[in-house]
């Protein structure tokens, strides 16, 4: 990367933090016009906490599997950090689906008890962050080793990016924008970050923003088209009625969440097909000194043919995947296979599979051409100076 795109990249840097900072300033700042119903209070009395010791173990008298352990624990976290307190845990003996007993030395999340004035809590649940940020350091160490330079710029886009989604996207939708254009906004700040922290200000990077814009375009403009010809609700699982039952005095629009949903879903495996086909056909054009504008368009074609067959897989197994419970319930209540089909919650899934796949799809000759049309003349101007 050359000292101008280098202070190219420290711009976009500077405006990303501006981007999200702002974004999230007009957010929470707007006043939000729903009532929040039904929050759970206890979560403002939640904390993490570290058991010291088990004090005792006592069975309960008329259930004898289950176990009432009453523990010792240091609160780590909150308003009560540092603070010894005495909690209880139900375990169950014959229950898979319920936590298993504390030990000592075991992170737990404590929850005091409602209208308790004294220092008792309950335990709510395990501790599991610290595993995540483990793993999530594992992750970032390997893309360190593996992709060096680059690594940094993909751990910096992925930053961004999740980011822009929960401290700004998010937030948004709560305080009451528009989500169609909340979506469009925060897709173009995905697509132009991550592309140039990655690649780059080129002609390369160029064509793999366009031609991904392309395909994410289309992919919402399919979704609208079938939202408005199924008919669709947005009610699609128990979710969507917590959503409706928390925003009750203004409703979120649920059927443009889905929208959002299905195209951002959709960006991930755009962005991935352009930006391979746009590196591949740049390398091609590099040290192909007789790359014409047409074998550039062949050879991006045959390079989209391997790729849409396991990207297409790739998509549909991810969307059914993270279905399969909704559809193992039903299989399992001999509901009507068609019927079960028809089902809002598993049409919904198909459309973020099928849509993404679409869009997948169309960026592979969009970026093609986009590609041949930028590098062609890079190419010609190679060979000349040879």
């Amino acid at each position: 990367m050359g000292k101008k795109n280098k202070w190219i990249c420290l711009l976009v840097l500077i405006i990303s933090v501006l981007f999200l900072y702002c974004g999230n300033k007009i957010a929470t700042s707007h006043p939000i016009n729903v009532v929040i119903q039904n929050r759970e209070s206890e979560l403002e009395e939640q904390a993490f906490a570290q058991v010291v010791k088990i004090d005792n173990i006592i069975s309960k008298q008329d259930d004898q599997t289950i176990k009432i352990v009453n523990f010792t624990a240091k609160i780590t976290s909150g308003n009560y950090n540092g603070s010894v307190v005495h909690a209880t845990q139900y375990s169950y003996l014959n229950n898979t689906i319920m936590p298993k007993a504390v030990h000592e030395n075991d992170n737990v999340v404590l929850s005091k008890l409602a209208s308790d004035n004294s220092n008792d809590w309950a335990f709510e649940n395990y501790e599991r962050i610290d595993q995540i940020v483990i793993l999530s350091i594992v992750f970032m160490v390997l893309l360190l080793l593996f992709g060096g330079k680059k690594g940094i710029s993909a751990i910096l886009s992925l930053t961004f990016t999740c980011l822009s989604i929960f401290y700004v996207f998010v937030p948004f939708i709560t305080a009451g924008y528009n989500i169609y254009f909340s979506t469009i906004i925060i897709c173009i700040f995905i697509i132009q970050v991550s592309f140039v922290l990655t690649s780059g200000i080129n002609k390369k990077s160029l064509a793999a923003a366009i031609g991904c814009t392309g395909g994410v375009v289309f992919s919402g403009c399919i979704y609208c088209i079938m939202d408005k010809t199924m008919k669709l609700t947005g009610f699609y699982n128990d979710g969507s009625t917590k959503l409706m039952q928390l925003f009750a005095n203004q409703p979120l629009n649920l059927r443009a969440l889905v929208f959002a949903m299905v195209t951002i879903g959709a960006l991930g495996a755009t962005m991935d097909v352009a930006m391979s086909i746009s590196s591949s056909l740049d390398e091609i054009s590099n040290n192909g000194n007789k790359a014409s504008r047409a074998s550039i368009i062949k050879s991006g074609l045959n390079i989209g043919k391997d790729i849409m067959g396991t990207m297409t897989n790739t998509l549909i197994l991810a969307y059914i995947g993270s279905s399969l419970v909704t559809v193992v319930i039903y299989y399992a209540s001999n509901y009507p296979l068609l019927q079960l089909l028809n089902k809002e919650e598993i049409i919904i899934e198909f459309l973020q599979a099928l849509v993404g796949s679409l869009g997948m799809l169309l960026t592979i000759p969009f970026t093609t051409v986009i590609s041949a049309f930028l590098l062609a003349n890079k190419s010609k101007h190679h060979y000349q100076i040879h």
